[in-house]
């Protein structure tokens, strides 16, 4: 495997160092894959490959519906679909008509054409694929087309699901409309739902929302934010269990 034609001197440095690393300590198949196997091009960071094996590794093999924002090149759908095995449904969206051409539905590969920022899309295709388990943004990287997308999509991925975005540092840059603290942004959005998993906790200051009784956890990363979708069956409570010891305070 090589990298991509007009690649810098750095980056072909970066690239065989990185190799070098992975043969000496490397572990996980999603790095294996972006590195040494034939593949069209993948534009990754590095550093996404532990924290993509930590949250996915539990679903390989398992009959998935595993959506990624943003088709691009066509070679991360390759690589989803090599990870996951071929009992995973590999659905890929973008807004470019021309990566229609890397659906392989004998290969459960299926790639949508739409915009992330368009509502209208994004209830078609709920109706298309009534479940989803996983959903990885990886399209636009603007902050409004990634809350919308979180909006549109978070209630409908399957309990015990995953949603991610990644590209997160877009939040900060000014190409993107973003900067730091910069409230419309999507870092600025996640850290509410901050207080949104906890709203039970703010005396009605907070009601809770249906992200409240529907996120287990989430998780924060350079550049990466993952959230846990987790019914919450009921309001949290504490109870004393075991015996009391008596304790003297002097």
């Amino acid at each position: 495997m090589n990298l991509a034609a007009g690649s810098s001197d750095f980056e072909k440095q970066q690239y065989e160092a990185l190799k070098a690393a992975y043969r000496l300590f490397g572990h996980g198949d999603l790095m294996k894959f972006w590195l040494f196997e034939n593949h069209r091009c993948i534009y990754k960071w590095a550093h996404y490959f532990p924290i993509y094996e930590k949250w996915f590794e539990a679903y390989r093999g398992k009959e998935i519906v595993f959506v990624e924002v943003g088709v691009q090149n066509g070679g991360s759908i390759q690589m989803w679909r090599n990870y996951f095995g071929g009992n995973a449904k590999i659905v890929g969206i973008d807004i470019n008509p021309a990566c229609k051409q890397f659906e392989d539905a004998t290969q459960n590969i299926f790639v949508e054409i739409g915009s992330q920022d368009d509502p209208n899309f994004w209830a078609a295709f709920k109706e298309k694929y009534p479940r989803v388990d996983i959903l990885l943004d990886d399209g636009g990287h603007f902050s409004n087309q990634q809350i919308l997308t979180f909006r549109e999509m978070f209630p409908h991925i399957k309990d015990g699901g995953l949603y991610a975005c990644e590209d997160c540092h877009t939040s900060y840059q000014a190409r993107f409309n973003g900067g730091l603290k910069k409230s419309d942004t999507f870092i600025e959005f996640t850290k509410n739902l901050i207080d949104e998993l906890n709203a039970f906790h703010t005396n009605g200051t907070l009601p809770p929302t249906y992200n409240t009784l529907n996120m287990g956890g989430i998780y924060f990363y350079d550049s990466i934010v993952v959230v846990e979708k987790k019914k919450i069956p009921f309001k949290p409570f504490d109870l004393p269990v075991g015996d009391f010891a008596e304790v003297n305070a002097e």
